[in-house]
């Protein structure tokens, strides 16, 4: 602040230090450190300390777990505070290890528990990363290097799963009851689970169970896995009545050859990216037909869709179709796919122009 002295005619200058700041304004200059800064400041007195603790300061920390000794800082009530998010695993517990680096690793069981009461988690890095998957192409992630979390308590295993924003079956690789349970958790409303890739993993759950799951998810990449026909059929409902919030999907064709045409096509169109693969069994000219017809519609929510198409459906499309779907959605455009020396597909896109 500046004041002057009327009998001398100066100015002086009074600067007001950081100690008189409000708590609320001193918290805020905290927030724009970076954290090693944050760190530094903390350590120049009591005051700082306490309120350099503030929650909202570190949502971008990680907790590192070297030992099965540091599952306690998990326990700690000023760790419990900081809306912690992310925890990063460098010592798992395997049962080929050496006696001696077993006694100091990480259990998958020990560590659940310990993570049960933090509610603001959603990264365990290492295990459920996401590894930048854009659903453009399918998940074929390596799952050999992860740890066995086969025999954690099925609720236990969901609970604390069904709090993160992304995961793979593949890096999880549950065992049925408890893929059962997770997809239970993650149907529920508040499951913050965003992300959902299937790879290769098999499908343990009743219909009902897996589309209430997929369909409750943001994104779901079905990969490779093999769906029963009652579960994708149960899905395509599911989404052609606007249960859940679904918004993006990657599958195989195979998964579709017996969905009624009316109701694939409508729940395609009620999901803003679809991608589908066809492997050996095709999509039906009529499958085809239905879905370009729901694209081209007024309810019709898609702004990207991606099928991989045979010369032979290629030929056969209904280019009136085509077009009305092209027009309501944006652009058309047809890549060559070349799969091996015998064989070409085709990728029809229709999407929003760029």
């Amino acid at each position: 602040t500046s004041t002057r002295d009327f009998r001398s005619g100066r100015s002086e200058n009074k600067m007001t230090g950081i100690s008189h700041l409000p708590e609320e304004i001193v918290v805020q200059i905290f927030g724009l450190l970076p954290p090693s800064d944050l760190k530094t400041v903390m350590l120049v007195s009591k005051q700082w300390m306490v309120m350099g603790e503030t929650p909202t300061l570190w949502t971008w920390a990680t907790v590192t777990l070297n030992s099965k000794e540091d599952l306690q800082k998990l326990t700690k009530r000023r760790i419990q505070q900081l809306n912690l998010k992310k925890v990063k695993v460098s010592n798992w517990f395997d049962g080929s290890q050496s006696s001696l680096i077993q006694s100091t690793a990480v259990r998958p069981e020990e560590l659940f528990k310990a993570l049960l009461p933090i509610t603001t988690l959603t990264s365990i890095e290492g295990l459920t990363d996401d590894s930048s998957n854009d659903l453009g192409s399918i998940s074929f992630t390596d799952f050999t290097d992860h740890p066995d979390l086969s025999v954690i308590d099925p609720e236990l295993f969901a609970s604390v799963l069904s709090r993160l924003n992304y995961l793979s079956f593949n890096t999880i690789n549950p065992s049925p009851s408890q893929y059962e349970a997770l997809l239970s958790s993650i149907s529920q409303k508040d499951s913050h689970v965003k992300k959902l890739v299937f790879g290769f993993h098999r499908i343990f759950a009743p219909p009902d169970v897996f589309a209430a799951a997929v369909s409750n998810v943001d994104e779901c990449d079905l990969g490779t896995c093999p769906v029963p026909f009652q579960d994708m059929q149960a899905l395509c409902v599911a989404v052609a009545e606007k249960q859940g919030q679904l918004k993006k999907l990657n599958m195989f064709s195979s998964f579709l050859a017996s969905i009624d045409p009316v109701i694939l096509g409508t729940a395609i169109s009620s999901l803003e990216s679809v991608r589908i693969y066809q492997g050996s069994d095709l999509l039906s000219k009529e499958q085809i037909a239905a879905i370009l017809r729901k694209a081209g519609g007024d309810g019709s929510k898609l702004k990207k869709l991606d099928i991989i198409m045979r010369e032979e459906q290629k030929e056969e499309l209904d280019q009136e179709l085509l077009r009305l779907a092209g027009q309501k959605i944006g652009s058309v455009k047809w890549t060559t796919v070349k799969v091996n020396l015998n064989l070409t597909q085709y990728l029809l896109r229709i999407s929003v122009r760029a």
